[in-house]
């Protein structure tokens, strides 16, 4: 019982932590790490001061640990949207469906060119069956659908500056 109390605890807390975030992402334009460090912070004393009336105030200590592992996860999940330049490839399928090898040369890493991790991750892309490599690169299904969810998600949380 003690258990499903701790998680409970932990599930709240991912639930504000998440909304204080997304609030901090929609009005406020300081540093986006700042941004995830004051909504973590903010979530816990929230936490703290609802659970200190009913006597699980000794639980949250230990939901604390879930807490701050939730933490770390959410801002690696973060880094990767800003800086997964693998998964940067197909988004820039964004309005075509095919493009020519070069096309996505001259675009990747904006603009740079990056040709020397280009090919080996495209490589790696077409083992897990996410695009298809002949004259023209396409995406199959699963990156198609990929593709739709990244950028989604870049967009709710507003990483402008990526891949």
């Amino acid at each position: 019982m003690v258990i499903l109390l701790i998680f409970l605890l932990s599930s709240i807390f991912t639930v504000i932590f998440i909304t204080l975030h997304l609030l901090f992402l929609y009005f406020f334009s300081f540093k986006k790490t700042i941004q995830v460090i004051v909504s973590f912070i903010l979530s816990n004393l929230i936490l703290v001061y609802f659970v200190k009336d009913i006597e699980l105030y000794k639980l949250f200590y230990n939901s604390f640990i879930i807490n701050l592992a939730i933490l770390i996860i959410y801002m690696q999940f973060f880094n990767v949207l800003k800086m997964g330049f693998t998964l940067a490839i197909i988004t820039l399928f964004k309005k075509k469906k095919k493009l020519l090898y070069k096309e996505l040369i001259n675009n990747y890493g904006n603009g740079r060119g990056a040709k020397w991790g280009f090919t080996d991750r495209l490589s790696r892309l077409n083992k897990l069956k996410i695009i298809r490599l002949n004259k023209k690169i396409t995406l199959t299904r699963l990156g198609y659908f990929l593709s739709l969810i990244l950028i989604s998600l870049r967009k709710i949380f507003s990483v402008k500056d990526f891949g």
